[in-house]
């Protein structure tokens, strides 16, 4: 497993990583809770990847807790990740 992957998850697991004000918006725009990010970050499937080097930013996608499908987008700042957004469709253009 990849460096970035287990250093992510562990900080979503110890809880140190930030929800961006946007990304919290959207989550209460979206019905997508707290523990449904946590979810999506430990276990959910990286799909995307956004940017390069420093600036990049993860795309990973799960079901919430009704089993719709959503998608976190997560920089890797250290020490602490942001959650940057959350979409139900990765094609979500009101980002």
């Amino acid at each position: 497993m990849p460096e970035w992957i287990v250093f992510l998850r562990k900080a979503i697991k110890d809880s140190k990583y930030i929800i961006s004000e946007h990304a919290l918006k959207r989550m209460g725009q979206r019905g997508i809770t707290v523990e449904d990010v946590d979810r999506c970050v430990i276990k959910g499937e990286v799909v995307g990847k956004q940017g390069h080097g420093e600036n990049a930013k993860w795309v990973l996608r799960e079901r919430d807790g009704e089993g719709e499908i959503f998608f976190v987008v997560v920089a890797l700042s250290r020490p602490s990740p942001v959650i940057v957004t959350v979409m139900r469709n990765r094609d979500d253009s009101s980002d």
